[in-house]
């Protein structure tokens, strides 16, 4: 059962960030950490803040490439949550373990059927700053259009890439392209550059 809880709780995480059933996902994930936390512990929030924490560092290092940092100790603090809560360290492993897995796997399955992280795109300005709107920018990247390079970070889905001796901060059409890849320009919106793996 406990571990149950967990995986469901780690699934409702995957269906809020790619999926449009965000509210769905949601209130899966909450409902089931709090199962998770309160039918198996002592009821104190200690354990519960680390937990949280940990999840959100796992999100930082989703979409802040080169953090890598963040994904260790979010783990560590996802592990040290349940821990606290649990008291059994093998137990804490192999739930964490198991739920990881499931929801990774998910993940990998959303991504391939065409899902992307768009629930998050409102950390993204959308709205176009054109000069015909009355806005003026100094970078124009219109030119990179079509325009191909290679990824010097990990794309995960931001991250930089490498064209003629020039690095630029570029976004992915929704997957993860790995370092040393080579990527097309297939959008440009104002200063933001969207590009797509070569095959």
């Amino acid at each position: 059962m406990n571990i149950l809880l967990l995986s469901a709780g780690f699934i409702g995480l995957v269906i809020a960030g790619l999926t449009i059933h965000y509210l769905l996902g949601g209130l899966l994930a909450v409902g089931s950490f709090a199962g998770y936390f309160f039918l198996n512990g002592n009821g104190e929030w200690f354990p519960i803040v680390i937990f949280v924490l940990g999840i959100l560092l796992l999100l930082l290092e989703v979409f802040i490439p080169n953090f890598g940092v963040a994904g260790v100790l979010g783990g560590l603090l996802l592990f040290g949550g349940i821990y606290l809560n649990y008291g059994d360290a093998g137990q804490s492993l192999f739930d964490l373990s198991i739920a990881g897995i499931i929801s990774v796997v998910l993940a990998i399955i959303l991504l391939k059927k065409g899902y992307s992280f768009g629930n998050f795109k409102k950390l993204i300005l959308e709205e176009n700053m054109t000069k015909t709107s009355g806005y003026s920018s100094s970078k124009d990247y219109t030119d990179y259009l079509g325009k191909k390079g290679i990824t010097t970070t990990t794309l995960r889905p931001t991250g930089k890439v490498a064209f003629d001796e020039i690095e630029l901060d570029v976004l992915s059409s929704g997957e993860q392209i790995e370092s040393e890849v080579f990527v097309e320009v297939i959008k440009v919106e104002g200063s933001k550059i969207i590009v797509r793996r070569v095959s």
